[in-house]
């Protein structure tokens, strides 16, 4: 897992505290490559609209850690109900950690 995840321990002597920090190497890339996308309106084609249909649009790219954070942070992205998943969706993209993840629009 370590070519996807970084997992470091810190441990401080004078308060005996012992910490865990979850990283993604990836994760400046994926937001990288997000403002770029961004940066390029038309670039990412709606799936089937060659056949004159629409069937799907991808909206964001979303790195898992950063996934994991918003819903630490109180976002219901894994909730079973799927309207609500889908507003929650739509709040954290809203957000400022959100925005970021975004590959169409601003």
């Amino acid at each position: 897992m370590d070519e996807v995840f970084r997992s470091d321990l810190h441990y401080q002597d004078h308060s005996g505290e012992l910490t865990h920090n979850l990283s993604q190497p990836t994760e400046k890339l994926i937001l990288a490559r997000n403002a770029e996308l961004r940066k390029n309106p038309g670039v990412i084609q709606d799936i089937g609209k060659q056949s004159g249909g629409v069937f799907g649009r991808q909206v964001a790219s979303i790195p898992f850690i950063t996934f994991e954070q918003a819903i630490r942070d109180g976002y219901e992205l894994n909730c079973p109900d799927a309207e609500i998943q889908a507003k929650e969706m739509n709040r954290f993209l809203q957000s400022e950690n959100g925005k970021q993840c975004l590959v169409q629009g601003s």
